[in-house]
């Protein structure tokens, strides 16, 4: 089976952009629009960096085998029903 979410090629918390290659090899770049902690972990939400786009990510941030950051894409509908209420929580 094909995976179909492509790849993240850079993340630069610093500068506030993420930069994912589709599946199709189209490199994105995107916005960190905002960093929210979530019970134990913490998301990235991402907006692409276009003014008229509403298509977002959020990523996980994780470790890697060798402790050291890394991201994942969340694709758990619960886990992102739970993102989007913390968001939701913000905005009040």
């Amino acid at each position: 089976m094909e995976d179909k979410e492509g790849i993240i090629k850079l993340v630069d918390e610093e500068e506030g952009i993420v930069l994912l290659e589709e599946y199709d090899g189209e490199e994105v770049r995107y916005e960190i629009v905002v960093v929210i902690d979530v019970e134990d972990d913490t998301y990235l939400i991402l907006a692409k960096d276009e003014e008229d786009s509403e298509e977002g990510y959020a990523l996980k941030v994780v470790k890697d085998e060798d402790g050291n950051k890394a991201y994942q894409p969340v694709l758990d509908e619960g886990e992102l029903i739970k993102v989007q209420v913390e968001l939701e929580n913000l905005e009040e």
